[in-house]
């Protein structure tokens, strides 16, 4: 699962008091919604709306939620504490780091394996400088919390562009999930990025002319619900027609076959509903497949040996390891 949240203006900036936005020039009123994503399903389990000024941290998964699991979230949701609780609780992560922080250096790798003795045994800034920016390194470093020792990998990487290091944290084994996969599974991470960006694009989550905080609110969660619905759409397609789904194609079509859904729970009409259904998915899957399901295999989403799971037994499950 991935968590993370994304600003959004409100329009007017008589709603300041309500929504108070950290950019107090450019945005004076804005909220945030902080969503946890299954990427599994393609679908968000959690949305919670607050002010733009709220902590993200405050909206991480329960670490009980997270057992056998696991999650990829941005720098805004790093808390050494809440790690901790999560590694007693069995769960898994992979989360962006900060620039800033500073762990004890106990072991340091090049990717290509060779050993880096003259970095260990030293705090992080220490040892800044010497880091190589030709190759990915290695760390596993310590810090002290809660009076106990919190131990994990650190995996950092020169970015060219931007011409400064990128961390990635991560407790998942060494033993197991080697360097370039940790960094391939991060990349899903994107796919909460592209659900917000469906939100605003294809469901008409956008700022708002108006000063009632309520009305505000109502269409805010009006446009996700009705992405929700698509994304249900998408989902069943997919196990009922056996062809791999684009989340992405269903969110610009589906405007075409969610009338006929809607009026017919809005009349009660069961016929009417089932056959809605019925000519939603026949369409659907003849005009929003994935357009490439091979090169996802390869350079896609599919890379790391997860495939769309077809008409599964008990309707839950969406996705197995190949």
């Amino acid at each position: 699962m991935a968590a993370y949240h994304t600003p959004l203006n409100v329009g007017h900036d008589a709603l300041r008091e309500v929504f108070p936005g950290r950019f107090k020039v450019i945005k004076p009123a804005a909220v945030e919604l902080h969503t946890t994503m299954d990427l599994l399903c393609d679908a968000p389990t959690t949305v919670v709306l607050t002010p733009d000024t709220a902590s993200e941290q405050r909206f991480l998964p329960e670490p009980a939620a997270l057992r056998d699991s696991l999650l990829l979230a941005d720098r805004g949701y790093l808390d050494l504490h809440s790690m901790h609780r999560v590694l007693d609780a069995g769960g898994f992560f992979i989360i962006r780091a900060k620039a800033g922080m500073n762990p004890q250096v106990v072991e340091a790798w090049r990717e290509d394996g060779l050993r880096l003795r003259s970095l260990r045994n030293k705090p992080l800034k220490m040892i800044h400088a010497k880091l190589p920016k030709w190759q990915r390194v290695e760390l596993v470093v310590l810090w002290q919390v809660e009076e106990h020792s919190l131990r994990l990998r650190l995996l950092i990487s020169w970015h060219r562009r931007t011409k400064a290091f990128c961390y990635l944290l991560t407790n998942l084994p060494a033993q197991r999930d080697h360097l370039d996969m940790i960094y391939r599974a991060y990349k899903w991470r994107w796919q909460v990025e592209l659900l917000f960006k469906e939100w605003k694009s294809y469901a008409n989550l956008h700022a708002c002319d108006t000063t009632n905080p309520t009305i505000v609110e109502g269409l805010i969660w009006t446009a996700i619900a009705a992405a929700a619905l698509k994304r249900f759409l998408a989902s069943m397609t997919q196990r009922l027609a056996g062809v791999p789904m684009s989340t992405r194609k269903v969110a610009m079509c589906a405007m075409h076959v969610v009338g006929r859904i809607v009026q017919a729970l809005k009349t009660g009409d069961g016929a009417g509903l089932y056959d809605a259904l019925e000519a939603a998915i026949t369409y659907l899957a003849c005009h929003a497949q994935r357009a490439h399901p091979t090169r996802d295999r390869h350079t896609g989403r599919s890379q790391l040996g997860l495939e769309p799971l077809f008409g599964s037994h008990d309707g839950i499950e969406l996705a197995e390891a190949a």
